[in-house]
């Protein structure tokens, strides 16, 4: 398998440090610490950092503790990153030298994953120092930019994430009967990605049966499904970090007939997002629009309120976004359009839903590879007709 592209992913960066004017980048997201060093511990929350990843025109570095980096050596050696220990001194005091003593007066900092404790350490840090002043200038996720090509390093894990997700669904559809709960199933299939290799599940599994199904985002509980209603399934996987996102809508036993309707719009929705992809639409707007132009004419426009899709790789929820303007906020527009192009390289979901309240709802989600020449879909499809289990 082909190394991370340590080199690209720097240089991008870099360009986007002269692009705002910043002399170098702390980077505090555990994905972008990873993506521009190799470096592989998580943090709790944002409250419990397990280092930095500083970016400057000709340098980087990992500062972290001791008791984090010991025995992963190995993994930060191929990005060429310094590794900085913040053992004997705070990480705020540790990162302030590196910034005098590499001569930076304006640090870009990630505004979404900076805390404002860890802000306010970091400014007593530099005013407790000689020297020329230094800008503290919040910025926007940039390296989340420079992610959304993926190089073949993760496109090889996104797609074993993908494959053991559907191994793992393909074996649960089989051991699916009358009387399990919802949380039941979603532990089965937790489980059997576990078993079939993943490193962990993407994002709390969701098992939703009936009414629940008409929640996106649906906690699974103790109600056991019911015959002839929708069992929503939403999954994925962690793969050497990378995520897998799937959507799955099926039946117990004979479908309803509002259910196969409902069903065959959204799988007509996302066959037209698919196609915009393959013919060459590179907005997100254009494949969002695809998809929900056919749910809106089926008169279920209403009921489809969340965007088609979004990027997936290290974070589950990533660049691009695949979504349509809504009203007529200039704000909003101008903000999707930052966000909302499709690179060659991109691995996004196409996931269309139509939810109907107090009945239930059909979400079908598929991973894409966007490629210079079309598309590839990363898992097996959702078959046209709703998927009848436990018969």
């Amino acid at each position: 398998m082909a190394p991370p592209d340590y080199a690209r992913r720097l240089a991008e960066t870099r360009a986007l440090l002269r692009e705002h004017e910043l002399d170098a980048l702390l980077a505090a997201s555990e994905h972008n610490r990873r993506y521009l060093t190799g470096f592989t511990p998580t943090d709790g929350d944002i409250t419990e950092s397990s280092g930095d990843a500083l970016v400057t025109p000709d340098k980087h570095f990992l500062i972290t503790a001791t008791f984090f980096i010991q025995g992963l050596e190995h993994e930060v050696e191929p990005s060429g990153a310094s590794v900085i220990l913040a053992d004997k001194t705070t990480p705020a005091a540790l990162v302030g030298a590196l910034i005098r003593g590499n001569g930076i007066r304006r640090l870009g900092f990630e505004k979404e994953w900076m805390s404002y404790a860890r802000y306010q350490g970091l400014r007593e840090a530099l005013d407790a120092t000689e020297g020329d002043p230094v800008e503290l200038v919040p910025v926007s996720d940039l390296v989340m930019s420079v992610r959304q090509r993926k190089d073949d390093a993760e496109i090889a894990a996104i797609r074993r994430a993908a494959a053991i997700a559907d191994q793992a669904f393909a074996q649960l559809v089989g051991e699916i009967r009358a009387g399990m709960t919802e949380r039941q199933i979603a532990l089965r299939l937790d489980v059997l990605m576990r078993a079939h290799g993943a490193d962990g599940s993407s994002f709390p599994t969701i098992v939703a049966c009936g009414p629940s199904s008409a929640l996106p985002h649906a906690v699974p509980t103790e109600r056991e499904i019911q015959p002839g209603e929708p069992l929503l399934i939403d999954f994925g996987c962690r793969v050497d970090g990378y995520c897998s996102d799937l959507t799955r809508t099926i039946c117990l036993g004979e479908p309803s007939p509002r259910l196969i309707e409902i069903y065959r719009v959204v799988r007509a929705a996302q066959d037209a997002a698919e196609d915009a992809l393959r013919r060459g639409a590179r907005r997100g707007r254009d494949v969002d629009g695809a998809a929900r132009k056919v749910i809106a004419d089926a008169g279920h426009g209403e009921a489809f309120f969340h965007a088609l899709g979004h990027g997936v790789g290290l974070a589950v929820h990533e660049l691009p976004i695949l979504a349509s303007p809504r009203g007529d906020d200039p704000q909003r527009e101008a903000e999707l359009a930052k966000i909302e192009g499709i690179a060659a390289g991109s691995v996004v979901t196409v996931e269309p839903g139509i939810y109907l309240a107090g009945w239930g709802g059909v979400r079908l989600e598929d991973m894409a590879l966007v490629r210079e020449d079309g598309v590839e879909l990363l898992a097996s499809r959702n078959p046209p007709d709703i998927l009848r289990v436990g018969v």
